[in-house]
This record gives C-alpha cells, sequence and structure tokens, in this order.
C-alpha cells in the first residue's frame, strides 16, 4: 500500500491513500526519521519507508501544476 504523508498531528501522521481516497493515522514513530509531509510512503510488512522515485515524481507533478497556474 502506498500514501501521501499528508500531515503531521502530535504523535500521528495523516496518510492520504491515493488510491482509495482515504487517510489513515499512523503513529509517527513508525515511520522513517527523515519522513516529511508529501513524502510517498509504503508499507512493508510493519515497517513504512520513503518512496523516493515516487516522491520525486510527485513533487514534479506539484511544480508543473503550479507553474500553469502562474502563467500568463
Amino acid at each position: 500500500m502506498k500514501a501521501v504523508i499528508e500531515r503531521f498531528e502530535g504523535d500521528f501522521a495523516l496518510l492520504e491513500i491515493r488510491d482509495k481516497g482515504q487517510v489513515i493515522k499512523v503513529r509517527r514513530a513508525k515511520l522513517p526519521p527523515p519522513a516529511r509531509e508529501g513524502d510517498v510512503v509504503f508499507c512493508q510488512g510493519e515497517e513504512w519507508l520513503i518512496d523516493q522515485k515516487a516522491t520525486a515524481a510527485l513533487k514534479k507533478e506539484v511544480e508543473d501544476l503550479a507553474a500553469e497556474l502562474w502563467q500568463d
């Protein structure tokens, strides 16, 4: 399962599962220490890992959308 870190609230992270359109709560301690809002993460067993390639692709997608909004 892949999800995007939407935000942090105290000891929890809210993760959006994009293909299902749902948000789940995960203890912040279960995520890798460098995890940030906007990172794409996936669950492997009991461990959450950052998907660097998917995170970079999502960041580019967001930047491209923002650039389109600001074009004259």
